[in-house]
C-alpha cells in the first residue's frame, strides 16, 4: 500500500464543480436542446408504489399538528433494518440506522461530522457525487484520490493510504450503471480492518440490479468501521418525496442522529409516511417492475441504432454511452463531469426520461429533437420508444 500522499485530486474535484454549475445554468435556458442527462424521469409504477399515499392526504393518516419525529420512530428504523437484513444477509438492528429526508441532508451532516471530529484532509474513490465534492470544498476538507481510474475500468490502481484514515467511494458508480467490483470492496475490507479506518458509501443508487438478484457487496465491509448511505427515492425513482437513511456503526448513531436533527431539523409527515411505505414495499416483493420498466427502455434505446458505443450497464437508470447523433443537438454530461479521463462523445444518458430518449432516436434518424422548453428540460413521457414486455 501507498501512501496517497503522492497526489491531490482537489483541482480535479472542485473543477467538476464547476461543471455541474455551468449545466445547471445551460438546464434553465435549454435553446431547443433536450437534456438527454436529466435528473428527472417518469415510469408507469407510482400509484402501486405509494399505495395508499397516492390517494389519502397525509393529515388522514396521522396527526399533522406533531413534529414528525422521524428518528424517534422506533418502528421505521427497526423496519429499515429488518429489510436490509433480509437483502443483504447481515444482522442489522435499529440501533444502526439514522433516517432522513434525502441523501442530500445525510451528506451535509456527515461532512460536518467530519469537520467537528478534526478531520481536515479525507481520502476517496473516484467519482463522487458533486454535492459532497461541494460541501467539502466549503468546509474546506481537503480531498485525495486512491485511484486514477475508475473501480470498473480495465487498470483500475487502488493506492490506499498504509495510516488510519476515512475513505469514501460511490457504489455503485452511478453514471454508468456499474457497481464498484466484488474484489476491490474485498481489497477495502482488508484495509478497514488493517488500519481501523472508517468508509462511508454513498450508496445512493443501490438496490436497482438489472439481474435481479438482492442484496449489495458494500454491506459486507466491517460493520463497525462502515456507513452507508441508502435513498428510498432513488431506488422507487420517485423524487417529490424525500427519504433517505444511513446505515451506520451502533457506536456512532447517538453522534450522527444528534448531529443531523439539530442540522435539518424533522422531515414533513409525509415523508415519514413514504419511508414507511418504501420499506414495506421492499419488503413485500420489492421494485422488479421498475427496473424491468428501465431495461426495456435500454433494450429499445439500443435496438433503434441511436448508439454508437455504451459501457455495459448493471444497475440503476443511467447509461454512459456515445449517441450517434452530434452532442451539439443536446444538453448533456460527459466525462469531465464524473473527474473522468477518456471516452470521448460518451455521455449520461436517463433511462426514464422518455423526452431525452425520443431525442435520441430521432435525431439518429434525421428528424432532430424538438425545439420547445417543455422537452427540452426532460421528464416528459413521450411515446417514440417501441414498447418491449417486461421481463419475466
Amino acid at each position: 500500500m501507498g501512501t496517497g500522499a503522492g497526489r491531490t485530486a482537489q483541482p480535479s474535484l472542485f473543477r467538476m464543480l464547476e461543471r455541474h454549475e455551468w449545466i445547471e445554468a445551460e438546464r434553465l435556458h435549454p435553446r431547443g436542446r433536450v437534456f438527454v442527462s436529466d435528473y428527472n424521469g417518469a415510469h408507469p409504477f407510482v400509484e402501486a408504489y405509494l399505495g395508499e399515499l397516492a390517494d389519502l392526504a397525509p393529515h388522514r393518516l396521522t396527526d399533522v399538528t406533531r413534529y414528525s419525529a422521524l428518528d424517534e420512530d422506533a418502528a421505521l428504523r427497526a423496519k429499515i433494518a429488518r429489510m436490509h437484513s433480509r437483502l443483504d444477509g447481515v444482522a442489522y438492528e435499529a440501533r444502526h440506522v439514522v433516517p432522513a429526508g434525502g441523501s442530500s441532508s445525510l451528506l451535509a451532516t456527515f461532512v460536518l461530522w467530519l469537520l467537528t471530529n478534526g478531520h481536515r484532509r479525507i481520502h476517496y474513490l473516484p467519482p463522487v457525487y458533486y454535492k459532497l465534492a461541494y460541501l467539502l470544498r466549503e468546509f474546506g476538507i481537503e480531498p485525495v484520490p486512491v485511484a486514477r481510474a475508475h473501480a470498473h475500468h480495465d487498470g483500475f490502481d487502488l493506492d490506499l493510504p498504509a495510516e488510519r484514515s476515512v475513505l469514501v467511494l460511490t457504489d455503485p458508480v452511478w453514471y454508468a450503471g456499474r457497481r464498484v467490483p466484488a474484489q476491490v470492496l474485498g481489497a477495502v475490507a482488508d484495509w478497514q480492518r488493517a488500519t481501523g479506518s472508517l468508509v462511508f458509501v454513498d450508496g445512493t443508487f443501490q438496490y436497482m440490479p438489472w439481474d435481479g438478484r438482492p442484496g449489495e457487496a458494500s454491506a459486507q465491509l466491517p460493520t463497525e468501521r462502515t456507513v452507508r448511505l441508502i435513498c428510498p427515492t432513488k431506488y422507487l425513482s420517485i423524487h417529490g418525496y424525500r427519504a433517505a437513511h444511513l446505515l451506520v456503526p451502533a457506536a456512532l448513531r447517538p453522534s450522527l442522529a444528534d448531529l443531523h436533527i439539530n442540522l435539518h431539523g424533522d422531515v414533513a409527515v409525509s415523508d415519514r409516511l413514504f419511508a414507511h411505505r418504501a420499506a414495506d414495499l421492499m419488503l413485500a416483493g420489492g421494485n422488479a417492475a421498475l427496473v424491468g420498466h428501465i431495461r426495456d427502455n435500454h433494450r429499445a434505446l439500443a435496438a433503434s441504432g441511436a448508439l454508437a458505443a455504451q459501457v455495459p450497464a448493471e444497475c440503476g437508470f443511467f447509461l454512459f454511452a456515445r449517441p450517434r447523433a452530434p452532442l451539439e443537438r443536446f444538453l448533456a454530461m460527459d466525462a469531465g463531469f464524473f473527474e473522468l479521463d477518456g471516452h470521448e462523445g460518451h455521455v449520461r444518458i436517463n433511462l426514464l426520461n422518455r423526452a431525452g430518449l425520443d431525442a435520441l432516436i430521432a435525431a439518429t434518424a434525421g428528424e432532430g429533437p424538438a425545439p420547445d422548453t417543455a422537452s427540452a428540460v426532460g421528464g416528459g413521457d413521450g411515446d417514440g420508444l417501441p414498447p418491449l414486455p417486461h421481463p419475466a
